[in-house]
């Protein structure tokens, strides 16, 4: 059965799951935010933890919303796409400035998270959010596909 992560609920959820990645965290989202204000330590946290995770060996694959000419695209993405990427994550937007509106984490292939959370100090504190662990195999396959081709597709940052 799957689990339905309401608001406040998925900071915990996504730090959980990226320190039990043996090989591979691959994420997709709209926007990332890093600061060092108050409201944002707790995503910085999470941040901290995924680049530690690179420095442990694990593979880091993330697509976010990039616009060649940054149109509709948050301001905070390019800080944080960059500050992954300096720390060996790849780091990847889709062609043809497509919007990346998908919000995934999936980690070795066998657990995922889908739903509405951004990795945005909004999306963790302030927004209404759903997002839902995905229970089954089966789905957790075909996610992992259409995040493969998509993100083998996409243009490097």
């Amino acid at each position: 059965m799957g689990l339905l992560i309401l608001d406040n609920q998925f900071l915990g959820i996504a730090n959980a799951l990226i320190q039990e990645a043996k090989d591979e965290i691959c994420i997709a989202t709209f926007k990332l935010e890093i600061n060092d204000r108050p409201r944002g330590r707790r995503l910085t946290e999470f941040f901290d933890k995924l680049i530690e995770r690179i420095k442990q060996g694990i593979k880091v694959r993330v697509l976010f919303n990039w616009h060649e000419d940054r149109r509709s695209v948050a301001k905070t993405n390019e800080y944080a796409c960059r500050t992954l990427k300096n720390a060996g994550a790849d780091v990847r937007y889709l062609q043809a400035n497509r919007c990346c509106h998908a919000k995934i984490i999936l980690i070795d292939k066998q657990k995922a998270v889908i739903g509405s959370h951004n990795l945005s100090v909004r999306s963790v504190d302030n927004n209404f959010e759903i997002s839902y662990l995905v229970p089954d195999p089966e789905s957790i396959n075909q996610l992992s596909s259409i995040f493969d081709k998509s993100f083998y597709d996409a243009k490097k940052f």
